[in-house]
C-alpha cells in the first residue's frame, strides 16, 4: 500500500491562528479552497506516495535529526505564481525563515540516501492559505485587491518546537492528516 506523506511544522499558536482565520474569511470566493485552520502547516519536505514498507526507515532516519527550538514570524499575504494567475494564496515567513531553510536542508540531506531527491527549486518557506481551481473575473479582481491590501500584515510569532511526519489521505471534502511521527526539538 502507498502512503501519501510529507514533513511539516504546524501553525497552532491560538493568536496566530485567530489572525489567519480573519484573513481566511476575506478570501471566501467560489473556486477558492481554504485550508482548515486546524490543519495549518508549513510543508518542509513533500515525500509523495511512499510504499508503506518504507515508512519505518523514514521514521528511523528523521528521528535522529537534532535542532533547537526557534520562532518564525508570519508576515504578509502573497500568491503563486503571480497576481494575474492566482493558484495558491500564502502567508510569508519573515523572521526565522533561515532556521526553516536549515531544517529543510538537514531533512533533505538525511532522506536523500533513502531515494528522496533534493528539491530542484529550493525551499521557499510559506504557509499555504488556499488553493484556487477556477475563479470568476470579478472575484479574481477582488481577491487580487485583498492580497495587495494584506501584503504587509503581521500575523504573529509561532514557536517551532517540533516537526512532524504526516500521512495525507485525499478526500472530496479535503485532505485528512494523521501524525506518523513527531520529532521534538532538543532544548
Amino acid at each position: 500500500m502507498m502512503v501519501r506523506s510529507f514533513i511539516c511544522v504546524e501553525i497552532n499558536d491560538s493568536k496566530v491562528v485567530k489572525h489567519i482565520e480573519e484573513s481566511l474569511t476575506k478570501i471566501r470566493f467560489e473556486g477558492v479552497r481554504p485550508v482548515k485552520s486546524f490543519q495549518l502547516h508549513l510543508t518542509v519536505k513533500f515525500l509523495g506516495e511512499v510504499a508503506e514498507s518504507r515508512i519505518a526507515s523514514i521514521k528511523q532516519t528523521i528521528q535522529s535529526i537534532e535542532f533547537s527550538p526557534f520562532e518564525i514570524s508570519l508576515t504578509g499575504m502573497g500568491c503563486f505564481p503571480n497576481l494575474n494567475y492566482i493558484r495558491v494564496v500564502w502567508i510569508g515567513i519573515k523572521e526565522g525563515s533561515n532556521n526553516l531553510k536549515q531544517l529543510a536542508s538537514v531533512i533533505e540531506e538525511k532522506l536523500n540516501p533513502l531515494g528522496f531527491p533534493r528539491e530542484k527549486r529550493g525551499f521557499s518557506p510559506h504557509l499555504t492559505l488556499a488553493r484556487i481551481k477556477k475563479i470568476r473575473n470579478p472575484d479574481k479582481k477582488e481577491l487580487r485587491d485583498i492580497i495587495q491590501s494584506l501584503k504587509e500584515k503581521f500575523y504573529g510569532i509561532q514557536m517551532i518546537e517540533e516537526f512532524i511526519l504526516k500521512k495525507s489521505t485525499l478526500t472530496p471534502k479535503g485532505p485528512i492528516y494523521e501524525d506518523l511521527l513527531v520529532v521534538p526539538a532538543k532544548k
